[in-house]
């Protein structure tokens, strides 16, 4: 037993002999005598973790032949382990030898960290993952986690499609180049939606992707599309449905002005729509102040600061109430509001072409601008026109449509671009497009507007249908553009009671309620809203369209007048037939119509003249050498060269007497033996010709002339003014403007002088309160109302009305001479002074209107 403990202690020294031995070769680094030990001492004593320490830390040393750092993790590893697992005396040596737990760690570590660096050394994805994998949750793995998504992210970046970002995505969804990734995506689809034109795209978009950094400007297509129609609704969808506040207000500014400038509830900013909405019904006009120019409303504030050199001519001869004032300074042109803020600098012109648009002109180009503030269009435009809902615009010669948000409906690419009826007409090479605006927004909501040009010329019927021309073909669109006769080589003739086509092989019927062409040709018909007559080539039939009459036919012939009477001829008969079913039979009789009053028909036989009404009723029957409809229910006829006038009843109205008789403004002169009178046809009243010259209304009363005077008679004949006047003019219920040689008056109804000799007077404005004269007298100007009297007195070089008829201002001018200065008084029509400013001559220039 003694014998074999102490074998066993043998073998022990040996073993641990060999440790400190391969510690020995590798100081000395004699590497292949350390490998040969460490096999050995492996094959005598596998798990001692001393000899595995000392193997790894050998295939770890660069120096030796066979270095493999692969080699040295596992071996460090199980180094590791079986240190862990060693039994207590091993252990115990181990630590004897200088070799800790720690110390294996430590190997393990620098293993790790010298694989990192070769890692980076010869980085791929592969390498990395392969690092992870046999370094779990190292020091590293954040690192190449990094390095790995970055590398994943170039790649799929690199590939350049939507697939492979998507797929790093999904893959990566908490890398940190996720966001990035999200990013070009959003980019790609967005590029990839703006190419597209179905509005439904954009909503799904938005939907699918609320998070899009591309979001205002989708949102601006939106707005741009979904509002074409001109709908306020669009709007007030757009500023519920939008995130993006700059679009929300121009939505809502957009509605301001397409409701006609009025505030409403939804807008995002009321005090601000609140304070513009003030200004709308502003009417400036312009003053000088040291020299410089500014403007004043009809109220007589101040608005716009005196700071301007110039403006242009038009403000001068007329209050403005544009939203927007162009004005110039010494250095630039600049765009303000009523208020005098500067909305666009450095402009070279404006043109105002509706309450909405404007032009504005920079470097000598025109740009469409809309007035909340915003410009419709970057390119410039030569011509400019608001069409209904939509802006028509030149560009290169061409023309083109678009929204008051810049939408492109048409392309600048047509010779010209109109409408008729419901219908839009372009025209380009010759040839002609129809299309209506229900089809335009439909297209481009979906595909955007594709015009086919099939048309020589159009022609309008009834505000609702087209017939169309190509060559010798026609055809027939409804307001849909729907064929409601197709393409043929006939003419089409489209009435209201019915249709019917032409061409060489006679005519044919169009049944609009069945849509069908009959396939029966005839050789004649005709047609209108009471009968349809058609030659069938043996004889004639007869279609009346009245309810209560049969079809008939076997007529010789039939001749249509009117809607309700018509003339046949059968068996060598010729007969009058009516809508209403009477007839009546003819000989010799001439049939015609009126011009004025065709439902009348006038039969005349040698000298018998027979008037029949729609009926078929004899209305007049006499010997009369003419007859002629006055109005609605007189007519005129002549015997023996005088001439009358009956009612539709053939009662007389006033007998056969006099020389002529014609109509005007429901009076009805009458001429007798050179004496004019006049018969009044809204009182049925007659006042003898005893006068010079037509009577003409004045109120209640006629203005008549005698003598080569003009007076004023009542329907009596009562004298209300005498007859010693050369002009009588009424100016109000109680007065009248009248002229005695060359001067004028205002006198009363008992001819008192209210107002005495005015050497001239000119109407400057007149609307339904009241009428405003400028008066001369001692050749200095004034004013006379016929509401209010003397406006002002004649102390003024001149007068003029700078505002319009409804709302006048009057600009009055008082020229000082000896002072060198124009007192300019701007007045109201009640006559209210507004403001006063006192000119130099070089002031006065400026502000001037010579018109």
């Amino acid at each position: 037993m003694n014998y074999s403990l102490g074998l066993l202690l043998f073998f022990q020294l040996i073993l641990f002999g060999a440790v400190d031995r391969i510690q020995k070769a590798l100081e000395k680094k004699e590497y292949e005598k350390a490998n040969e030990l460490i096999l050995k001492g492996l094959e005598k004593e596998p798990e001692n973790p001393g000899i595995s320490y000392y193997h790894a830390l050998l295939l770890f040393d660069q120096e030796f032949s066979r270095y493999d750092i692969d080699s040295a993790r596992i071996i460090a590893e199980l180094a590791k382990i079986k240190f862990k697992n060693a039994s207590k005396d091993l252990k115990e040596e181990t630590l004897k030898d200088g070799i800790t737990e720690e110390k294996i760690q430590k190997l393990y570590d620098q293993i790790r960290d010298r694989s990192f660096q070769n890692i980076l050394q010869n980085l791929s994805i592969e390498n990395a993952l392969r690092y992870q994998r046999i370094f779990p949750q190292s020091v590293y793995d954040d690192i190449l986690s990094y390095k790995v998504d970055s590398m994943e992210f170039l790649s799929a970046r690199i590939a350049g499609s939507k697939e492979a970002l998507i797929d790093f995505t999904s893959k990566n969804p908490t890398s940190v180049f996720r966001p990035k990734a999200d990013s070009i995506l959003d980019n790609m689809r967005v590029a990839e939606l703006m190419t597209m034109i179905d509005l439904n795209r954009y909503y799904d978009y938005l939907n699918n992707h609320p998070l899009t950094r591309h979001r205002e400007k989708i949102e601006d297509y939106i707005l741009k599309v979904s509002t074409v129609a001109g709908k306020t609704e669009s709007l007030d969808e757009f500023i519920a449905f939008a995130q993006t506040p700059r679009l929300q207000k121009k939505a809502a500014d957009l509605k301001y002005y397409r409701i006609g400038k009025q505030e409403f509830s939804n807008h995002p900013l009321k005090d601000s729509l609140r304070s513009v909405s003030k200004m709308v019904d502003l009417r400036l006009f312009p003053i000088i102040e040291r020299g410089n120019l500014g403007f004043y409303d009809s109220e007589g504030n101040q608005r716009i600061e005196p700071q301007y050199s110039d403006i242009p001519y038009d403000y001068k001869c007329q209050v403005t109430s544009d939203d927007w004032l162009y004005l110039l300074n010494e250095q630039t042109g600049l765009i303000t509001n009523k208020n005098g803020n500067v909305l666009i600098s450095r402009v070279n012109g404006y043109q105002t072409i509706s309450p909405e648009i404007g032009l504005i002109k920079k470097n000598e180009n025109w740009y469409l601008y809309h007035k909340s503030g915003f410009q419709i269009l970057d390119e410039p435009v030569s011509e400019a026109s608001v069409f209904k809902n939509w802006i028509k615009i030149r560009q290169q010669g061409k023309w083109g449509l678009v929204s008051d948000l810049g939408f492109r409906i048409a392309q600048s690419v047509y010779d010209d671009i109109d409408t008729e009826g419901g219908f839009w007409i372009f025209e380009k090479d010759g040839l002609i497009a129809v299309y209506t605006e229900e089809l335009i927004l439909g297209e481009i909501e979906k595909k955007g507007l594709s015009l086919e040009f099939k048309f020589d010329e159009i022609e309008l019927i009834n505000n609702n249908m087209i017939i169309g021309f190509r060559d010798d073909r026609e055809c027939l669109l409804d307001s849909t553009l729907n064929f409601l006769i197709p393409w043929g080589t006939y003419e089409i003739y489209p009435e209201k009671s019915g249709w019917y086509l032409r061409s060489e092989k006679g005519y044919r019927l169009y049944n609009p309620s069945e849509a069908d062409i009959m396939d029966q040709h005839y050789p004649y018909l005709e047609s209108n809203d009471g009968w349809l007559a058609i030659d069938t080539g043996g004889d004639w039939m007869l279609l009346p369209r009245a309810k209560g009459l049969q079809p008939s036919r076997g007529y010789d012939s039939i001749k249509l007048i009117n809607d309700y009477a018509l003339v046949t001829l059968k068996d060598e008969r010729k007969e009058m037939l009516f809508s209403s079913g009477k007839k009546k039979e003819l000989k010799e009789e001439f049939v015609s119509t009126f011009p004025t009053q065709p439902n009348f028909l006038k039969l005349k036989d040698k000298d018998l003249t027979v008037i029949l009404d729609e009926y078929g009723n004899e209305v007049v029957k006499n010997e009369f050498e003419k007859t002629s409809f006055l109005n609605d229910t007189l007519i005129k006829v002549q015997i023996r060269g005088k001439q009358g006038l009956l009612n539709t009843k053939g009662e007389w109205v006033l007998n056969p007497i006099f020389d002529s008789i014609d109509e005007k403004e429901g009076l009805a002169l009458v001429l007798l033996d050179g004496q004019i009178g006049c018969y009044d046809l809204t009182i049925n009243a007659l006042i003898p010709p005893e006068y010079e010259s037509r009577l003409n209304r004045a109120g209640k009363n006629y203005l008549a002339k005698k003598d080569g005077k003009l007076g004023l008679i009542d329907l009596s004949e009562t004298p209300i003014l005498s007859f010693t006047y050369d002009q009588i003019t009424i100016w109000n219920d109680t007065s009248y403007l009248v002229k005695k040689g060359n001067l004028y008056q205002l006198i009363n109804s008992t001819e008192e002088i209210l107002f005495p000799d005015i050497e001239n007077i000119k109407l400057l404005v007149k609307n339904d309160q009241r009428q405003i004269y400028r008066y001369i007298k001692d050749g200095r100007y004034g004013l006379l109302s016929t509401e209010f009297g003397e406006l002002l007195l004649p102390e003024f070089t001149d007068i003029f009305n700078i505002g319009d008829d409804n709302e006048p201002l009057f600009f009055a001018d008082q020229h000082l001479d000896k002072a060198g200065f124009h007192v300019v008084s701007y007045i109201n029509q009640k006559g209210v002074l507004i403001l006063s400013r006192a000119y130099t001559r070089e002031e006065f220039d400026k502000i001037l209107c010579d018109d």
